[in-house]
């Protein structure tokens, strides 16, 4: 069993004062991600951004039990205690035949947990779990609107943060209102910055104003297989972390939740990646003919486009013309051909910072910042400071894709 906090950070402050041998935290995402601003006679530029850099998970262990929408887990006496004001928290299934499986949670009671969906489906007694506050609106963005996009009275003369609802097949649009200084649903005259961007699901960032931007995602590295919920019609996704970074290692077409395959693209599921740089790939489907199965693009006669490397926070668009069902996207954190992102700076930029939650650490251990980009190796990167609840330290100039964690060394190390 898996608690949030600073269970691992106990582990390695034991460690420090039994032995004289420098540790490390386990590694966060922070991504630097370069917004384009509104072209020169246009109205508008489309962002599309995926949340693949999560909040702590709180929780992770074998369940005990499972009763329609209820399940209970070994060792953990009162799951009423997980439960957060102001967050709302989902269940993840690791292993078995759910492998993937999400469901939200409903209500952490005394003796178990209720989630919105039938479970017993998705797991038994046995399988691992782990359950994750979804990110919000001002997790993402700042309830400030750190990054500074384009403020307005209304959504039209604003910037604007778009969650696609599947439900409704319709846009909820959001943004930063400049006279009441909060975030809000265009339309509602409330605040939104706690408004859910529920994972798996995707979102767009629609510029109005121009010049380039900069934000920082930044969070848990979650490569967790995922059980796509696509409903017919538009499906903007979210995907699990793939360092492998191709449309082949990302969605097998075999399986029991393969996306549906066609002969043609008028009976196959159409899919798309949507990379933050503007690059667009695709679409694919996946083809049944005997002589060219597996993905394809449209149009495309012998691309091989699927297999290439591709940027790990894409966000998938998948169209689905039949019934609803499920599709595997497969995370992974071993690397595979390397993605090359241009840093791409811009001259003027505003300095961004990163954050690691502070912990204490015994008198005379130092800290320092270490870089990859692909978890396998670490280099020095900078020293830290401190803020508050945070370490913090500069993020390269320009676009970058990589992972940080802090290295302790003992007096004298």
């Amino acid at each position: 069993m898996v608690l949030g906090g600073l269970s691992r950070i106990g582990v390695i402050l034991l460690l420090l004062i039994s032995q004289a041998d420098a540790q490390t935290t386990e590694p966060r995402g922070i991504c630097t991600v370069k917004i384009a601003g509104k072209p020169e006679g246009k109205s508008q530029a489309r962002t599309y951004l995926g949340i693949q850099l999560l909040p702590d998970k709180i929780f992770q262990g074998s369940v005990d039990g499972v009763t329609g929408e209820a399940l209970s887990f070994l060792g953990l006496e009162s799951p009423a205690g997980l439960n957060e004001p102001g967050k709302a928290f989902y269940i993840h299934v690791l292993d078995g035949t759910g492998r993937g499986f999400i469901s939200n949670v409903a209500e952490f009671r005394t003796n178990d947990i209720l989630c919105e969906d039938p479970l017993e489906d998705w797991m038994e007694a046995g399988t691992q779990v782990l359950i994750r506050p979804h990110s919000r609106i001002e997790d993402i963005f700042g309830a400030d609107n750190r990054f500074g996009l384009g403020e307005g009275i209304e959504a039209e003369a604003a910037d604007n943060v778009v969650l696609w609802d599947q439900a409704a097949q319709q846009e909820r649009v959001y943004y930063f209102n400049s006279e009441r200084e909060r975030w809000e649903q265009s339309g509602i005259a409330a605040d939104a910055s706690q408004a859910l961007v529920r994972f798996p699901l995707g979102l767009y960032i629609v510029r109005r104003h121009a010049g380039n931007l900069r934000l920082a995602l930044s969070g848990e590295i979650a490569a967790e297989p995922i059980l796509l919920p696509a409903r017919t019609g538009a499906n903007v996704f979210s995907l699990p972390i793939n360092l492998s970074s191709s449309l082949t290692g990302l969605i097998p077409t075999t399986g029991s939740f393969a996306p549906v395959s066609g002969p043609n693209t008028t009976r196959a599921d159409l899919v798309t990646l949507e990379e933050p740089n503007g690059t667009r790939r695709g679409p694919f489907y996946s083809s049944s003919r005997a002589s060219a199965e597996g993905w394809r693009e449209i149009g495309v006669n012998g691309s091989n486009d699927a297999s290439q490397p591709f940027d790990f926070l894409s966000t998938l668009i998948l169209e689905r013309q039949g019934q609803a069902s499920y599709v595997l996207a497969e995370g992974s954190l071993v690397a595979g051909t390397p993605f090359i992102l241009p840093p791409d700076p811009e001259p003027d930029e505003i300095p961004l910072m990163g954050e690691i939650p502070r912990f204490p650490i015994p008198p005379g251990v130092t800290l320092a910042v270490e870089v990859s980009t692909d978890l396998q190796t670490w280099a020095f990167h900078s020293d830290v400071t401190i803020d508050g609840s945070n370490y913090r330290f500069p993020l390269p100039a320009g676009q970058t894709r990589a992972f940080y964690r802090l290295r302790l060394s003992p007096p004298g190390g």
